[in-house]
């Protein structure tokens, strides 16, 4: 009985270690479709309100790592540093393009902005596909070999 229980905790414990590295693909996925949506939001900004970018920002609210990168970037607005490392689903070149995105936000005049928000709208669109493709895909991948993982000990072990 205590190999059976013992068992069915490891098969539990190795699932949550699937859907813990699967982590980082649900990040990706969230992160790109959120900066997807702001890219078009200010593309309408641009167009037809032309608010104070602060204003522009706190009217919406955004979730998790897009939220934190946000307000990062208002804070550096104010002389801090804008830094980008700690993100670790992000690639080393999604990270230059999205230092390089930041900076051009409110800078020049607003049709130079719309037509490098414009330039940049489909690059955009092209990560966010990508990585809901690959979050649909791994997910699932390594929540099923973790069970199978864990399925596997419990057979060793029985």
């Amino acid at each position: 009985m205590l190999k059976v229980l013992l068992g069915c905790a490891i098969v539990v414990f190795s699932s949550f270690c699937g859907y813990y590295f699967a982590k980082r693909y649900r990040q990706r996925k969230s992160f790109f479709r959120q900066l997807y949506e702001f890219n078009q939001r200010f593309l309408n900004e641009i167009a037809y309100y032309r608010r104070p970018l602060r204003e522009f920002i706190g009217k919406y609210s955004y979730q998790s790592d897009f939220e934190v990168v946000l307000q990062a970037y208002c804070s550096s607005l104010n002389g801090e540093l804008f830094d980008l490392t700690g993100y670790v689903f992000l690639k080393e070149d999604e990270r230059i393009f999205l230092y390089d995105y930041f900076q051009m936000l409110g800078k020049g005049d607003s049709s130079s902005q719309k037509s490098y928000y414009s330039s940049v709208k489909d690059g955009l669109l092209k990560w966010k596909m990508t990585s809901e493709q690959e979050a649909k895909k791994y997910e699932d991948l390594y929540v099923k070999l973790g069970f199978l993982c864990g399925l596997f000990i419990l057979i060793l072990i029985v």
